[in-house]
């Protein structure tokens, strides 16, 4: 509710500028004030203002919520959404991380190493349902939301991920570029809490145990967080 409020702001600020204007415009003409035109030239910078306003307001929200490398949801967003879910249906977290990819940076450098993700970013993006949450978590680390999905499903998922990325030429500029990544998976019965936090962390975990062996993919099994 809060983002519909801040995507609508350039209209609703404008908007609320006209009503005063024809508000105070109605009980001029009720009263005949003979200064009720007066009011004209005042709506008319204060409906530019507030237009002026509530451009900006939603550009700085959607920055806050955005990851601007990518295009994807920033970290702060994702949390947000994660805390607030309830697991009527079985909940799956997926933690990403992009294998060796210091050795990218220190291959390639720092922009190669960014077009890197906004390609890894875009592979993301056309492969996970209306539904999922997406974001950047930091660095080259990424995390997806997966409502109504299990262990299983959510495996097949990442694996059909895994195996697009390791099979996928990276371009930059005219270099060629191949990258793996490792998973960790966790997840949440059906009728069960989501507590974030424990989520998060038994993500990390199976990640971490991922990392191990790289492109490779660890889930969670325990079913509670």
């Amino acid at each position: 509710m809060k983002r519909q409020m801040y995507n609508y702001a350039p209209e609703v600020f404008p908007s609320l500028g006209f009503v005063l204007w024809l508000a105070a415009f109605l009980i001029g003409r009720r009263y005949r004030l003979e200064n009720a035109l007066v009011w004209v030239p005042y709506v008319i910078i204060q409906t530019i203002f507030a237009t002026i306003s509530g451009v900006i307001i939603k550009n700085l929200y959607q920055q806050v919520q955005t990851d601007m490398l990518t295009g994807l949801h920033s970290r702060r967003y994702f949390y947000m959404k994660l805390s607030k879910m309830k697991s009527r249906a079985p909940v799956s977290l997926i933690f990403m991380d992009i294998d060796d990819f210091k050795s990218i940076n220190d291959t390639y450098g720092h922009t190669a190493g960014d077009e890197i993700l906004r390609q890894f970013a875009c592979i993301l993006q056309n492969n996970i349902r209306r539904n999922d949450i997406i974001a950047r978590w930091g660095g080259e680390e990424f995390a997806i939301i997966l409502p109504r999905t299990d262990a299983e499903e959510a495996f097949i998922i990442a694996n059909r991920i895994r195996k697009l990325v390791e099979e996928k030429e990276f371009t930059i500029n005219e270099t060629v570029c191949r990258i793996t990544i490792s998973v960790g998976i966790a997840w949440v019965r059906k009728g069960n809490d989501v507590n974030a936090d424990g989520f998060f962390k038994i993500a990390d975990e199976a990640l971490y145990k991922a990392k191990e062996k790289k492109n490779f993919i660890v889930v969670y099994e325990g079913g509670k967080c």
